[in-house]
């Protein structure tokens, strides 16, 4: 056993533990809990990349992504920073990934349910009156709200802020949280550990933990969110102060805008120059800054 695990909250440190089809028997048993019936037959999908339809849709990036029961998916994203407009991304990543179920000449019968999954290490502000922990959202009659129109969308929210100790010591998903929000949580283990997935859980994260290439670009990738948090404020104060000059709303807009684009790509190269410069593989790098082959290569010439 290592001296320390690595967080959970590290998305790559998830993605290892909870999105690999070695480590299936977990996350169906992890999802069972979070859908409160079996699941069966899971594939978990390794291209965690969407692409919509559309030419100049966004490109979202899922922590995990998984098959199961004969057609039915979902998608877990796990954020430890708060997203003004999370509803309408989870929104947005259900509807790629359920249009992408059908082709032209199919019968809408084929359909299954979709689910979208986001575990917040936050509150959110949209579900702020709410005390429950877990939340689950459908489409449902405006009065009639016992009706749902359709099973095939399905959304869980789940905080881990707003677990209560007495949950913790009754219910097994508020203790995976928990794991999840600390893996060295010792009230966790006094009540998991005769659980055969959390031993499973945690004897994987222990040999991740001792990896010192899986270290290594656990810690790049913190690093990189760290700078990407910074140049993200420094990108705003930026464009608030352009748009401010320009002493107009359209200027105040653009300026952000302006600022926080520019920001965060630049920030990305700056990142991929170090992480080049440590001799680290371009795939890599790709994994951390999502940068593209094309321009980790452009950048790999400028600096040799």
């Amino acid at each position: 056993m290592p001296d320390k695990l690595l967080e959970l909250k590290n998305d790559l440190v998830f993605q290892e533990l909870f999105g690999k089809q070695k480590n299936s028997k977990i996350t169906s048993h992890f999802l069972s809990l979070i859908l409160e019936r079996e699941i069966k037959d899971i594939d978990l999908d390794a291209n965690k990349r969407m692409l919509g339809n559309r030419i100049n849709a966004k490109t979202g990036r899922l922590d995990i992504r998984a098959k199961f029961n004969d057609g039915e998916d979902c998608n877990i994203e796990l954020q430890v920073i708060e997203y003004e407009n999370m509803p309408e991304r989870m929104l947005d990543y259900w509807g790629v990934m359920y249009s992408n179920k059908i082709n032209r000449g199919q019968g809408y019968d084929v359909l299954k349910p979709s689910i979208s999954i986001l575990i917040a290490d936050y509150k959110l502000s949209q579900t702020k009156e709410i005390e429950k922990y877990h939340t689950i959202w459908n489409l449902r009659e405006k009065e009639n709200t016992n009706i749902i129109l359709t099973k095939n969308i399905e959304m869980h929210v789940l905080e881990i802020p707003k677990i209560k100790e007495k949950e913790v010591e009754k219910e097994e998903l508020a203790q995976w949280l928990k794991m999840i929000e600390n893996p060295e949580n010792k009230e966790v283990e006094k009540f998991m550990v005769e659980n055969k997935y959390w031993k499973q859980a945690r004897e994987e994260l222990a040999y991740l933990s001792g990896d010192e290439d899986f270290q290594r670009l656990v810690e790049a990738r913190a690093g990189f969110l760290m700078d990407q948090e910074c140049y993200k404020r420094q990108s705003i104060r930026q464009g608030l102060k352009q748009g401010l000059e320009q002493g107009l709303e359209q200027g105040l807009k653009q300026g952000l805008e302006q600022g926080l684009k520019q920001g965060k790509i630049e920030e990305k190269k700056e990142i991929a120059k170090k992480l080049l410069k440590l001799k680290m593989p371009i795939e890599q790098i790709a994994e951390i800054t999502e940068l593209d082959f094309q321009e980790l290569e452009r950048l790999s010439k400028e600096i040799n």
